[in-house]
């Protein structure tokens, strides 16, 4: 991965100035407050994880974060995670995002479709900071509860 892509990523995480305890939901509520706009978390069967596994729609007055059936909590929070870290990044006002011709929701208009990012090169830069993003942020919510068990522990 690209150093730039890296710092671009560690950058974002450190201007959302996240509290110590962070978890999956406060997190949401935290990019919904910086985007002046609810997130809608849907699970999609028409996602089907073998090409896209996530999908984030900007629609007009919601973030809308589309993500397959997972297995696992982790799995699922990493999805989700990775389409938060693109509306932290602002990849919906980058030039290079495109939207690739996959037509899983065809109830959208042209016009947001155009603004999806519904990525078929997950080797972009885009692409990489979104996820390297995401890894921090799963990095922050994991040492936040184990802080959290840290510290109960004083009171056994």
């Amino acid at each position: 991965m690209d150093k730039d892509v890296r710092q671009t990523a560690r950058d974002a995480f450190e201007r959302l100035q996240l509290p110590v305890r962070v978890t999956l939901e406060s997190l949401i509520r935290h990019v919904e407050t910086i985007r002046r706009r609810p997130i809608v978390i849907v699970q999609s069967e028409k996602l089907t994880g073998k090409k896209i596994c996530g999908l984030w729609i900007p629609r007009e007055n919601a973030d809308v974060v589309y993500h397959s059936a997972t297995k696992g909590t982790l799995h699922r929070q990493q999805l989700i995670l990775h389409e938060l870290s693109h509306m932290v990044l602002r990849h919906d006002e980058s030039v290079e995002a495109s939207w690739q011709g996959v037509k899983v929701f065809q109830e959208l208009s042209g016009e947001v479709v155009a603004k999806a990012l519904a990525r078929g090169d997950f080797r972009s830069d885009l692409e990489a900071a979104a996820e390297h993003l995401a890894d921090l942020l799963a990095a922050a919510i994991r040492e936040s509860s184990h802080e959290i068990y840290r510290y109960e522990a004083y009171f056994e």
